[in-house]
């Protein structure tokens, strides 16, 4: 809402103005309008009666805005209130022209009644808008439930969109056309980028159409001549003819082998390249490039001529011939070839060949790798000279802009990001990758007008572009392609030159900051020495944008980049040292994750150099820091940050993160991802690996809820999906350890997580466990990567805590694990056979313990659970495409006592159905008491008309089973009383019996044919006569003269029994499931006796020792008092004595004197000397103590 409309002149020699609210409010936006605007445009009314028009002078300045802090929210009195302190909340305003809203964040804890505006001004007007405060908010007393909030991304405008227009340049085009007299946006790609013209050039007033004249040198020229000579573009309408005669030239110029003159050859090619299409064809078309280049010419230099030259896609389809292919090998052959010749070999090797991939990838081949040729762009956009060439050939190559026109239509609302590598290129579309390649060169064509306005300079075409610049920073997808451009050695100097003198404020100067800003928040950009010094170049407090905390902490990242990898570990060593007192702020995480991308570009020289000088790199620089073990103080690193994210997603409420998910996510991510790139050359220790595996638990955990659809900011998701992708891969490296498997390798892993899955601490118990289920399987992937023979070296050792883990798991869950266990195991330990029947005997332990307390038709919440998630676990098992397995397992377990006791409770599910008609299939190694129980469970189905039961042809498996079976062994009177009542259930059901196999039917009652037993209960008169009536008109003709044996038996008409069905899913009340969970009470218990006094203790010790012996030990001399005679009997008689005791005097002393003893007034039994020598030596009592 609107808190203020007001138009502030300064007071005072202080330039003071202030507003006062009436009541506190907190505010939350300001906005500012220039001279003679109309705010409230879509309030007419308003201006109507207020003649409401703004004036701001001078047009741009700097406001120091200073809130009154007013707590709110806090349980203190009004006393208290008035005592608090007048304290300001300090902000500054930049003000460059224009209307502009700011947003002020104040927090939930304080609100305002003061606002104090200060600043070199003569009027602003500004809106001030926010809300009103009030100490004590009402509390509802209803509940209202609330839906959660749907997000959707604002698309942005068709001018704007580059990634959705037929023509990506055209919004270049229309900024390009706010200069006068500009130049085709063509020729500005090629002047920025390809062809830089020296400063006198841009003097002279023919710039910049200054070309090169190819017919000036009628007479022959050298290659040095001809490549001097290209220093400036040709024209675009230049002749066939001119370009076939200089490509002449240059052909007649070409001599001996050399390596000059494969520099001066490649150079000509390069400048070439961003030239009218005509000009490289022509120079392709001449020149014999094989008898040009050979291993022994072509050096560092002449290699990267060629990288940027084979950016063109003619000269790129050129040599990509076998013979330019096998000079790269040459010149990688020999031993002693540099890391940089290395590099630049391996560079130019996947340039030639990546055009060829990005051309299918444009064309939309059904086999195209896209996720290569978006890495293609990525890898031309680090060099201003192939970034050119390329934009060039893509905006002057018919054939390419034909297949950017013709592309299908993006339905998205932004661009994908595909140079991040992470979407394999089977998940992208063609239409995705053509919105992306659009909207890469839409930012590409942007960029070069940019650096054209801030050339001249042109302010207004400079401030318009770097405001579209700043808003596609802003935006996923286009965030992706713009920030690695900026990058380039001029891009970043043009910004650092907006930075400097920025006072007053200038739109542009703001803008700069802000995309350095954004740069800033990505450290690959501190890997880049240009952006390293643009930013060390500021001076404290000389920006606008960017306030001094935020620059500081900038400055103190671009330091640690500027001092390589050794300050880098200092860095990452000092944060582990702290431990976790370690203070996590945003400045500490810029710091961080600097020193993680510098170590980690380091590593990463040993696949582009395809040496190992980077893992070297590294040892030195922590052996400079005078430490060791940079593996295990990057897991302690990784373990404080941790548990700064586990606090955000606790059960119960705690403190709010004082720095946002995404930078802890980030952070997380690429510290895993230095931990496994260490692991290959470190030694750590289990402990450190048991730390890092519960911690990656934590952080997947987390990682999985903020990866969710219904988290509103996506910046959160991807970092969050990248967190996931590097816990798997971290335990997936720490778990594929050839050296030691017992104890720092797999076992280790899969120990930790099966123990740690079941440990919640303060998270969410369901969600803790399936990511560690998750990891589990990501561990025991069958990729061919786990160490040989492990499993009998691992299996055992982590036996039980893999048991208590499945126990645990959800059915689903349980038969992935152990499918997963079985095709790792292929038969040696027989882990699944031992999974499956644990599970089984746990089961028929639960009935027997039920049948034992008499509770078994009560069957409670529990008691379902675990027969509902049993007998999914094993029909899910046999249900798979490998299942004989399980069902041989079945054979020799105990199902058979299961399945009779279900049937003896009357319990039913439809799972318990189908596993009995899988083993109904193959009974001959069934023993005889689980056959009858299959019969019987098919017929309880046939009785409950259960769905699986009544897909498969149930009479027929239960005629085959009883046909395996003798005769003796068979229980007719219950089998016919289970039949009698399933053929009244089918007869009931159905009117025309047409599904009724009738010789199944037929089978199975002959089979249970007993001269005792006769009786078919369940059935009624009428039932049974229409049952053998449709029996005589279905049954085969020789089956029929076994009609008079069927209709012998008799209906007697019975109650069906009251058979329970389980259901799939359990639905409880929410007071049932809240006691289940709630801890068992504590059983009441004595408590333990109080603590004896020392000498009580000591005498404690005659059990094991003569009281005697003890009694004389020199451990309890002064603690007891050895009586004789009388002294006993007198201490009892003074009066002191019989103070507060109504005992009598002891008697037993004038007993005692009767004996004559010498010390003691115990009596000891005297044993023989002899035997008592012989006592083992705690007991033996020697003479001198005057026992003997």
């Amino acid at each position: 809402m609107l808190l203020q409309w007001c138009t502030l002149s300064p007071a005072g020699p202080s330039k003071l103005s202030a507003i006062r609210f009436s009541s506190p409010s907190r505010v939350h936006s300001i906005k500012i309008f220039p001279t003679d605007v109309q705010p409230f445009d879509q309030c007419p009314d308003i201006i109507a009666d207020n003649h409401i028009v703004s004036r701001t002078e001078p047009k741009a300045f700097f406001l120091d805005v200073y809130f009154n802090a007013y707590p709110v929210g806090s349980p203190v009195d009004a006393k208290q209130k008035l005592k608090a302190p007048n304290a300001l909340m300090p902000t500054v305003i930049p003000y460059a022209g224009g209307i502009v809203e700011y947003a002020v964040n104040m927090g939930s804890e304080f609100a305002t009644r003061l606002m104090i505006v200060r600043g070199d001004f003569e009027t602003v007007s500004m809106a001030i808008y926010g809300d009103v405060v009030s100490d004590s908010p009402p509390k509802s007393t209803t509940y209202s439930p609330l839906s959660l909030p749907t997000h959707s991304s604002v698309p942005l405008v068709p001018a704007l969109d580059a990634a959705k227009s037929n023509d990506p340049t055209a919004l270049a085009r229309n900024l390009l056309a706010l200069i006068p007299n500009a130049p085709s946006l063509s020729l500005i790609i090629r002047l920025m980028f390809c062809l830089k013209q020296p400063n006198d050039d841009w003097e002279l007033p023919e710039f910049p159409h200054l070309y090169s004249d190819l017919n000036e040198e009628e007479m022959d020229i050298d290659l040095d001549t001809a490549f001097r000579s290209l220093s400036r573009p040709v024209m675009d309408d230049i002749s066939s003819e001119q370009l076939h005669r200089f490509a002449k030239k240059v052909l007649e110029a070409v001599g001996p082998r050399d390596n000059a003159q494969s520099y001066l050859i490649a150079g000509i090619l390069s400048r070439s390249a961003s030239q009218t299409p005509e000009f490289s064809q022509a120079l392709m078309q001449a020149l014999e490039l094989e008898t040009i280049f050979d291993p022994s010419t072509l050096d560092e230099e002449a290699l990267l001529t060629l990288l940027d030259a084979t950016t063109n896609p003619d000269i790129s389809r050129l040599l990509k011939a076998s013979w330019f292919l096998n000079v790269l090998r040459a010149v990688l052959a020999p031993p002693t070839v540099t890391p940089e010749m290395k590099k630049a070999c391996r560079r130019l090797s996947d340039r030639v060949g990546s055009w060829t991939v990005f051309d299918q990838a444009l064309s939309g081949v059904p086999d195209a790798d896209y996720a290569r040729a978006a890495l293609f762009l990525k890898d031309i956009g680090k060099e201003e000279k192939s970034f050119g060439i390329w934009l060039s050939c893509i905006t002057t190559h018919e054939d390419l802009l034909a297949k950017i026109r013709d592309a299908p239509a993006y339905e998205g609302v932004y661009p994908p990001d595909l140079m991040s590598g992470l979407k394999p290129s089977e998940d992208i579309s063609h239409s995705e990758f053509m919105a992306f390649v659009r909207a890469y060169v839409g930012v590409a064509s942007v960029l070069a007008v940019y650096a054209w306005s801030d050339s001249l300079p042109n302010l207004h075409c400079r401030e318009r572009t770097l405001g579209v610049l700043r808003l596609w920073q802003e935006i996923p997808g286009y965030r992706a392609i713009i920030s690695p451009l900026l990058l380039l050695p001029q891009m970043t100097f043009r910004l650092e030159c907006m930075t400097i003198g920025n006072d007053p404020p200038t739109t542009a100067g703001i803008n700069a900051e802000s995309l350095l800003y954004a740069l800033a928040a990505n450290p690959q950009s501190f890997l880049n020495p240009d952006f390293v010094r643009c930013v060390r170049s500021w001076e404290p407090w000389s920006l606008t944008w960017i306030n001094e905390r935020e620059r500081a902490d900038i400055e103190r990242a671009a330091e640690i980049a500027a001092e390589g990898v050794g300050g880098a570990v200092e860095e990452l060593v000092a944060f582990a040292k702290e431990g976790h007192d370690a203070i996590l702020d945003q400045g500490r995480i810029r710091a961080l994750r600097v020193a993680v991308a510098v170590i980690m570009h380091t590593l990463e020289d040993n696949t582009e150099s395809g040496t190992k000088c980077g893992d070297w790199t590294v040892l030195e620089a922590v052996w400079g820091e005078h430490t060791h073990g940079l593996l295990n103080y990057a897991i302690d690193v990784f373990t404080r940050i941790s548990v700064e994210v586990k606090q955000g997603f606790s059960l119960t409420p705690s403190p709010s993160l004082t720095i946002g998910l995404e930078p802890l996510l980030l952070v997380t991510n690429e510290n895993l991802l230095i931990i496994a790139s260490l692991y290959a050359f470190s030694i750590t220790t289990s402990r450190a690996v048991r730390m890092l595996v519960s911690g990656i638990l934590d952080m997947y955990s987390c990682a999985d809820v903020a990866s969710h659809e219904s988290v509103a900011n996506s910046a959160v998701r991807d970092a969050a999906l990248l967190t996931k992708h590097a816990c798997a891969n971290v335990l997936c490296a720490f778990s594929r350890n050839l050296q030691d498997q017992s104890k720092c390798g797999l076992s280790i892993v899969l120990r930790t997580l099966f123990e740690q899955g079941l440990h919640f601490d303060n998270i969410d118990p369901t969600r803790r466990l399936l990511s560690a289920f998750y990891l589990v399987l990501r561990v025991l992937a069958d990729d061919g990567d786990l160490p040989v023979g492990w499993m009998p070296i691992v299996i055992p050792q982590i036996l039980t805590p893999l048991t208590l883990f499945f126990r645990h798991l959800e059915p689903a869950h349980k038969v992935q694990l152990v499918q997963r266990l079985v095709n790792l195991d292929r038969g040696v330990l027989g882990l699944g056979d031992f999974l499956v029947q644990g599970e089984v005997k746990r089961l028929a332990s639960f009935l027997k313990v039920m049948a034992e307390r008499r509770v078994v038709a009560q069957w409670e919440v529990g008691a379902r659970l675990e027969f509902v998630t049993g007998l999914e676990f094993v029909a899910g098992l046999i249900e798979g495409e490998d299942g004989d397995w399980c069902i041989s397992s079945l054979y020799q377990s105990e199902w058979g006592t299961v399945m009779t006791g279900l049937l003896e409770a009357n319990i039913h599910s439809r799972h318990l159905g189908m596993i009995a008609g899988r083993l109904a299939e193959n009974p001959e190694s069934l023993g005889i008491e689980l056959r009858l129980s299959i019969v019987a469970v098919l017929l309880r189905g046939v009785q409950v008309q259960e769905p699986s039961v009544r897909r498969m042809n149930a009479f027929g498996l239960i005629s085959a089973v009883l046909e395996t079976t003798d005769e003796k062994d068979r229980d007719p009177e219950r089998l016919l009383w289970e039949v009698g009542h399933a053929l009244g259930a089918i007869v009931e059901s159905n009117d025309n019996l047409s599904s009724l196999d009738s010789e199944s039917v037929v089978n199975t009652l002959l089979l249970l044919d007993s001269p005792s037993q006769s009786d078919l209960h369940g059935l009624t008169s009428e039932q049974w006569v229409k049952l053998c009536t449709h029996l005589e008109t279905s049954l085969p003709p020789n089956m029929l003269p076994m009609l008079p044996i069927i209709k012998g038996f008799h209906p007697f008409p019975s109650p069906p029994p009251t058979i329970s069905f389980l259901p799939s899913t359990l639905t409880i009340p929410l007071c049932d499931l809240i006691s289940l969970l709630q801890p068992p009470a504590s059983l009441p218990s004595t408590p333990p006796p109080k603590r004896k006094s020392p000498s009580q203790d000591v005498l404690g010790l005659v059990a094991i020792s003569p009281p005697t012996a003890v009694l004389r030990s020199p451990a309890v001399t002064g603690l007891t008092k050895t009586y004789t005679r009388n002294d006993f009997r007198e201490l009892r008689q003074l009066p002191s004595a019989r103070q507060n005791t109504s005992r009598l005097p002891s008697m037993h002393v004038d007993d005692f004197l009767q004996v004559e003893m010498s010390s003691s007034p115990l009596v000891q039994p005297v044993a023989p000397s002899g035997d008592m020598l012989n006592l083992s030596p705690s007991f033996n009592m020697g003479q001198e103590n005057g026992y003997i």
